[in-house]
């Protein structure tokens, strides 16, 4: 079996340890389901270090690497979350989400091929990784705020006073917040990823920025997060 399936199924796994814990408040799995992430987490970064050094150059150069990367910055900055905020309700949706990244890139051709002399650059290996951190944290966020949508409705009849095994009340407001902690990290990895992108534009095609599609579209999305960053928050203290 490849390591990619054996990764994909201790991911698939952790997701459902995760899923039962929330289902059942199994206290048994209460640090099983993290151990078993990292545990994935782990055979992700070993499966693109083995990449990397298969292919001589970092995993980014087309969408199966991309995807290998992207789904271990998930899992690892969803592991940080944890450990930070013990607010593990989160961890069923965000396991599901880095095991279906996974599952994608399956699909991908992995066919390893030569890279051109312009990604050949250390610019280009900060940029990448920055830019993955960054859209880690913001699918995360992503996760966090469904939970913030479906928890929402239940809170305005009244019945949001349901805690989960750590203690947490289960209320909008604090999906709420820790959806703006995650983007408020992930924002300034966005932000040095667009900055080291325009340096290795400029080192590589002579121009820091030509307003091509993807410079066009990262720096939409850049103003997004900046003006959800400074946008006050749905729940306050006393609001539910």
């Amino acid at each position: 079996m490849s390591l990619i399936n054996i990764t994909l199924i201790v991911y698939v796994i952790a997701s459902v340890s995760y899923i039962v814990r929330e289902i059942w408040g199994s206290k048994a799995t209460r640090w099983t389901s993290l151990g078993l992430l990292i545990l994935a987490f782990c055979l992700n970064l070993a499966m693109v270090a083995k990449r990397s050094i298969e292919a001589g150059h970092p995993p980014f150069s087309n969408l199966y690497e991309s995807l290998i990367f992207y789904a271990c910055c998930t899992a690892f900055v969803y592991i940080i979350f944890e450990f930070v905020y013990n607010f593990r309700v989160v961890g069923a949706l965000a396991s599901v989400l880095t095991m279906l990244i996974l599952l994608y890139a399956t699909l991908q051709d992995d066919t390893i091929r030569p890279i051109m002399p312009a990604l050949k650059s250390n610019w280009m290996l900060v940029h990448v990784v920055t830019y993955m951190l960054g859209y880690a944290a913001f699918g995360i966020s992503f996760v966090t705020s469904i939970i913030f949508l479906v928890v929402k409705p239940f809170a305005r009849k009244g019945k949001e006073n349901k805690e989960n095994e750590e203690g947490k009340e289960i209320l909008p407001r604090n999906f709420d917040k820790l959806s703006y902690k995650i983007v408020a990290f992930g924002f300034p990895f966005l932000t040095l990823g667009m900055v080291t992108g325009a340096v290795w534009a400029k080192k590589a095609w002579g121009d820091y920025w030509s307003w091509d599609p993807k410079e066009t579209w990262s720096l939409i999305t850049w103003l997004a997060y900046l003006v959800y960053l400074h946008t006050p928050p749905c729940f306050t203290e006393n609001e539910h």
